[in-house]
């Protein structure tokens, strides 16, 4: 190779270097995307923000009282289950729950133990949640009907989920106590 040429190509690669975006001009700023995406919860949130209701709602519950409109219709009749609900720090909601009573869903009867996952998106203006993403060991539209919207109300040690149906009817109450 021609010594002459080195300076050249030094200095066209410095040009080529030179001439590539430096990257962010800035910190990312807040997300535009939805306020209910996969993050680990803050440290600090407002009350009666997403945030703060994801705090409140973050750790394990037992369940503790179930009432269900029975597979035939009629008003909602209580349900003999156990159960535990863990929502994580990213918004991820696992239930694991029992039951062999004869106003539970059949797919909930059909198994020892009825296991879902999925997302929990809070809408917290509305009071409610929905479930996304639902996966489990029996068809969720079965069991819990992840499409339907649950009002839920909290207190310190106690959360109240409320399924609605299509016209707003309650369907089914399900209440749990935080784990200590």
């Amino acid at each position: 190779m021609n010594l002459r040429f080195v300076p050249l190509l030094v200095a066209a690669a410095a040009v080529t270097v030179g001439g590539c975006s430096p990257g962010p001009i800035s910190h990312p700023g807040a997300a535009s995307g939805p306020m209910n995406s996969p993050r680990p919860l803050s440290s600090e949130a407002s009350t009666g923000s997403v945030e703060a209701t994801r705090r409140q709602l973050f750790g394990t519950w037992e369940l503790v009282a179930l009432e269900s409109v029975p597979p035939g219709g009629g008003p909602r009749a209580p349900v003999t289950a156990s159960g535990t609900l863990v929502y994580d720090e990213y918004g991820n909601l696992t239930i694991d729950a029992h039951t062999t009573d004869k106003d539970a869903p059949v797919a909930a009867r059909e198994v020892s133990l009825v296991t879902f996952s999925g997302r929990a998106v809070i809408d917290v203006p509305h009071s409610e949640l929905k479930l996304m993403a639902l996966t489990g060991n029996v068809d969720p539209n079965e069991v819990l009907s992840p499409e339907r919207r649950r009002k839920f109300e909290m207190t310190a040690d106690t959360l109240k989920l409320s399924s609605m149906d299509e016209h707003g009817a309650i369907t089914a109450v399900s209440t749990w106590r935080r784990r200590k």
